[in-house]
């Protein structure tokens, strides 16, 4: 993992405290949802240090008080492909914190709907999704996150995936689960730069269709060579997330859209 995770957790770790109030105004059991968990830390390759994963980050924050409020999640849920994974995950978070884990083993697909059975009717839940590669990430999983009430998305949209292979024919089926109906909403025989944002912009239709308010502030993450990996994009049920994110500051002090 290279340093960019750090600005991944930035962000996440402070939309789950600066959205502290509206949990708190809402009450109920508001849980934290991560189908792709990993081990639970992450290792920086140019220091060898680790950092806390996504899961460990979330729970952290709001778990802290600030101005003397601390509105914690109250259940976490999470699920990986590997079980090993799943185990270090749950241990670290065991060893870290009193909330309640579910776990399940299995891809997405497959998990979500565990998750989405078990969720709390009351709450506010935020789904954090950072799958590797976009196809790992079938749009039914959010379809089914959708279904379920009051669950926010923060994801990792895979963009070096999209720019390494969008360009393949060969591999254009892989992208179809991933935005349905996206060949022919996209002129593909427009440059590749003018394809790729088409298919994002398509995508990101997708999920306002399914009555979420998709932010247009998206964070680009980018390597050490300045290129693009992630985007990372806030898509909440209620207009509020929105607001939240856009007040956000990136780990350089600064605000505004990334792309």
């Amino acid at each position: 993992m290279g340093p960019w995770v750090l600005d991944k957790h930035h962000f996440l770790r402070h939309y789950v405290t600066a959205s502290r109030g509206a949990r708190g105004n809402m009450g109920g059991s508001h849980c934290l949802i991560d189908l792709y968990c990993g081990p639970g830390k992450a290792r920086i390759r140019e220091t060898q240090g680790s950092v806390p994963g996504g899961t460990l980050t979330a729970i952290d924050a709001a778990s802290r008080s600030t101005r003397g409020q601390a509105v914690p999640f109250s259940r976490v849920f999470i699920a990986d492909l590997l079980e090993d994974n799943v185990r270090a995950c749950r241990a670290r978070l065991s060893a870290r914190s009193d909330v309640q884990v579910t776990s399940f083993v299995g891809g997405a697909e497959t998990t979500v709907h565990q998750v989405v059975g078990n969720l709390p009717r009351r709450g506010i839940h935020l789904a954090y999704l950072d799958p590797y590669a976009l196809p790992q990430l079938p749009f039914s999983v959010l379809r089914a996150l959708a279904a379920a009430p009051k669950v926010d998305l923060l994801i990792h949209f895979a963009a070096s995936d999209m720019v390494r292979n969008l360009e393949r024919r060969d591999l254009w089926p892989r992208f179809d689960a991933v935005a349905p109906g996206w060949q022919d909403s996209c002129n593909t025989n427009r440059g590749k730069s003018v394809v790729r944002q088409q298919f994002f912009t398509h995508w990101t239709g997708l999920l306002e269709g399914l009555g979420y308010h998709v932010s247009d502030r998206v964070v680009s993450v980018k390597n050490t060579r300045r290129r693009e990996i992630y985007r990372l994009v806030l898509a909440s049920k209620h207009k509020l997330g929105d607001n939240i994110w856009r007040t956000l500051n990136d780990r350089s002090g600064q605000k505004g859209l990334s792309l």
